[in-house]
């Protein structure tokens, strides 16, 4: 007997490329590899003390729902360290705290675009973007970026030339995951200036906003926008603070309707997070600037170190990231996800072996990364050598093997 088929959504939604092969991951381990893990944005900072005394000080007899649009101490904590740094004026009225980034992400696809509406993105992108759009039937169209020009913003004619009648918005990461580009003031603000003339929501993915290195300063787009109502911005404290399992990001916007109707939808999912929620309001509320400062520059370290090593690499393209912790490779075979299944299932260097993402999986236009590979750059400095050279190794016994094939 037949069964009914599946909808069109779940067919066009994608395994993720971050998470695919982790299968093969742990059975590699499973075998007594070391498995270096380069493949997933997972930081091994400590998440700060702040959040775990406050995990430790919820008092509460019953862990009961908290408020659709959010704990109330957790709103004004973060408002009050937005304004503090970037002097925005964002208060209560303009957040709605999330599931992490990614449901802040959905509720504003749903929000601004109905099914078969589209919003351009630029590619390589989030690979997890792709998803958000199968599942709420949005269309992603695609502006190519090279890593020969490192992966920036293309020209406002090329973009203008994507603006179909469907387009409700533009999306960019800043800094970008999967590519670490920073976009400059004035390509924001050429962005900008082209959702305001076509009519556009201007949707800007801040997860990383803090990281930015040489001497670049961490910015946010409400400094450009102002109080702009097509300005939609997503935001976590997965990756700032080392807090990824702990689901709490937020939307943030001036535009009331957009707020309301997003409201409307956290509303029909009750709650993020109680627990979680008030330990991130402990945290926000006493933590101090070390914490950022020493990831800011743990991160950079690790950056140079994996640059470095992986340009000693012959045949190897990579550009340096100007921000984040992820960086894009081009490697010299034709079949990136070839290779990185090999060096799970076939191959180890003194008892090891590296895990990468590969990175057709961030591409709209899958071909243009089918050499390509994801680094992130979340181990420690010595572990990241080690997990590149082992990288090295590997690349050079699969290109033998092919060689002999």
């Amino acid at each position: 007997m037949s069964l009914p088929p599946l909808s069109s959504r779940a067919q066009k939604t994608p395994a993720s490329p971050i998470r695919r092969l982790a299968g093969l991951a742990q059975q590699a381990e499973d075998r007594g590899t070391k498995v270096y893990r380069l493949n997933i944005g997972q930081p091994d900072l400590h998440s700060p003390a702040e959040f775990l005394e406050g995990v430790a000080s919820y008092r509460e007899a019953v862990v009961a729902y908290e408020t659709s649009q959010g704990n109330k101490s957790l709103v004004d904590a973060w408002c009050d360290s937005l304004n503090r740094d970037y002097n925005i004026g964002v208060g209560e009225p303009q957040m709605l705290v999330t599931m992490g980034a990614s449901e802040a992400l959905i509720f504003t696809f749903m929000v601004c675009c109905d099914p078969g509406d589209e919003i351009l993105i630029f590619d390589p992108t989030y690979a997890n973007y792709i998803g958000f759009s199968a599942i709420s039937g949005v269309r992603l169209v695609p502006l190519p970026c090279s890593i020969e020009q490192n992966f920036s913003i293309p020209s406002r004619a090329e973009i203008e030339r994507f603006i179909s009648p469907y387009t409700r918005a533009i999306l960019v990461c800043n800094p970008n995951n999967p590519t670490g580009t920073v976009s400059t003031d004035k390509e924001l603000q050429m962005l900008l200036d082209v959702c305001r003339e076509r009519d556009l929501y201007f949707i800007v993915d801040e997860t990383y906003r803090e990281f930015v290195y040489d001497g670049r300063t961490p910015r946010t787009i409400f400094q450009l926008a102002g109080k702009d109502p097509r300005v939609v911005v997503v935001d976590s404290l997965s990756k700032r603070y080392s807090l990824c399992g702990a689901r709490i990001g937020c939307m943030i916007t001036w535009n009331e309707e957009v707020r309301r109707a997003a409201f409307h939808i956290a509303q029909a999912r009750l709650a993020a997070p109680t627990i979680e929620q008030h330990a991130a309001a402990h945290m926000i509320s006493t933590i101090g600037p070390d914490y950022i400062a020493q990831a800011h520059e743990e991160y950079r370290r690790r950056r140079d170190v994996a640059v470095e090593a992986l340009r000693e690499i012959p045949g190897v393209i990579v550009s340096s990231p100007e921000g984040g912790f992820y960086l894009l490779a081009k490697l010299p075979i034709p079949d990136a996800e070839d290779f990185a299944q090999f060096m799970l299932t076939d191959f180890s260097f003194e008892g090891a072996t590296t895990f990468v993402a590969p990175a057709a999986g961030f591409y709209m236009h899958r071909e243009s990364g089918q050499s390509t590979i994801r680094i992130a750059f979340v181990l420690k400095e010595l572990d990241t050598r080690k997990a590149i050279r082992v990288l090295a190794e590997g690349l050079k016994a699969y290109m033998a093997r092919g060689a002999r094939s």
